[in-house]
């Protein structure tokens, strides 16, 4: 491989998995990751509590995966007054 190629996929997804647990701004282990496509771009999906933590893990895959374009498509989960679960897209 040489300076400036892509990283193979899966080495890319779990280079991406590791800094979202480790990074204080996500720590988050939930988040689908896939690579799509020949147009390097990385989609994220799933559901996570704040609109902040989508934004966070979104900077964190974005630093991670340079070079990709991220495309963020984490659902927010917002707890309604009745305690019910609502899903924001």
């Amino acid at each position: 491989m040489s300076a400036g190629s892509p990283l193979p996929p899966d080495y890319l997804i779990g280079h991406i998995q590791d800094a979202l647990a480790e990074d204080d701004r996500s720590r988050e282990l939930g988040v689908d990751v896939a690579v799509a496509g020949p147009d390097l771009r990385v989609v994220l999906t799933g559901t996570v509590s704040t609109e902040e933590q989508r934004r966070a893990i979104g900077e964190v895959v974005a630093e991670v995966a340079s070079g990709y374009d991220v495309v963020n498509e984490l659902a927010v989960m917002s707890t309604g007054d009745d305690g019910s679960v609502e899903e924001l897209t």
